[in-house]
């Protein structure tokens, strides 16, 4: 009788590679798809200004602020919630991400006020910053050298790719229905990707000895805000 047993997944180094291709498949489809859902709400109210701006009352001004606040907080928070990844685990992070963004969007879509859309923009922009560079560490870490840049050159084209078709749906939603419909489409992405990443997304960190530049991560946010 063999003793050979299969290999291990180290979930917990640096780059745990996932040795099933299976598996490789639907972790690159769970990220991907939260990515889309970030990508997505980027310039997908920009169609809605009008509606926007009669059904809040609110400037010009206030409209741009509530389309462009969750770009800003997106950018600004970028570099340090990736570092929370690395640190704290991406799994969980991705997890916390995706709930993040997702209650913001449902809180947007019922928002009664400039206000409340302008905070859950904001939030939005946070989950976002979790999400985004933590579904490019998970397909480093688990994907073989042989083929990680097959992999990150898909995730490549879902980012460019999402911010298109999200204008395409979010102007067919505003003309069939209402803008409110927007936030529908990020919800449910969210919710494909939660459940496939609790059942496929192995949790890893870095390890490393290095420390977190803060400096230059507080540097990066007051550029993008400034």
């Amino acid at each position: 009788m063999s003793t050979n047993r299969p290999p291990q997944v180290n979930v917990d180094a640096a780059g745990p590679s996932v040795a099933d291709a299976r598996r490789r498949r639907t972790i690159l489809v769970a990220v991907c798809v939260a990515l889309m859902a970030v990508i997505a709400s980027v310039s997908g109210l920009n169609v809605a200004q009008p509606d926007m701006a009669l059904a809040f009352d609110a400037s010009q001004s206030t409209i741009l602020w509530i389309i462009n606040l969750y770009t800003l907080s997106l950018a600004a928070l970028l570099l340090p919630l990736g570092a929370l990844g690395d640190r704290w685990g991406r799994k969980p992070v991705l997890l916390a991400g995706l709930t993040v963004f997702g209650l913001a969007n449902a809180v947007a879509g019922l928002a009664p006020t400039a206000e409340v859309m302008l905070a859950a923009r904001f939030l939005s922009g946070v989950g976002a910053a979790m999400i985004m560079p933590v579904t490019l560490a998970v397909i480093t870490s688990t994907f073989p050298e042989r083929e990680r840049g097959r992999a990150i050159g898909v995730w490549t084209g879902v980012a460019g790719g999402g911010g298109i078709l999200g204008m395409f749906l979010s102007a067919a939603l505003v003309d069939m229905a209402s803008w409110r419909w927007l936030f529908v489409l990020p919800i449910v992405l969210v919710l494909v990707a939660l459940v496939m990443a609790l059942r496929s997304v192995p949790n890893s960190r870095d390890e490393s000895e290095h420390t977190f530049d803060t400096v230059g991560a507080l540097t990066s946010a007051v550029a993008v805000v400034g």
